[in-house]
């Protein structure tokens, strides 16, 4: 499911409301601002934000990668990906100390 950025879409990531609504929320951001803010702002200002976000929901619930890269879209893959990348660097440096 490819979320076009105008439209608000829920999700479900299962019986969890509180989560389904804040995941909801943060990809029809993330999706609206990719879309349709095309100012040269993403890689550097935009996508940091919501990297850190799913990050955190991911630490947190590690369940949703398979379902948010299940969902097939191109933006949340990317989110989700680098999300995972950057809570492995953060393991590792926690592990270095």
């Amino acid at each position: 499911m490819v979320n076009d950025g105008w439209h608000d879409q829920e999700y479900s990531f299962g019986d969890d409301a509180e989560l389904n609504k804040r995941m909801s929320s943060l990809i029809n951001e993330c999706c609206h601002v990719f879309r349709c803010h095309a100012d040269g702002n993403w890689k550097s200002l935009y996508k940091p934000r919501y990297v850190e976000k799913i990050a955190l929901e991911i630490d947190g619930k590690p369940s949703l990668i398979r379902k948010l890269l299940k969902l097939k879209d191109p933006v949340v893959s990317n989110i989700t990906h680098s999300a995972i990348k950057l809570n492995k660097e953060k393991e590792d440096g926690a592990n270095d100390t």
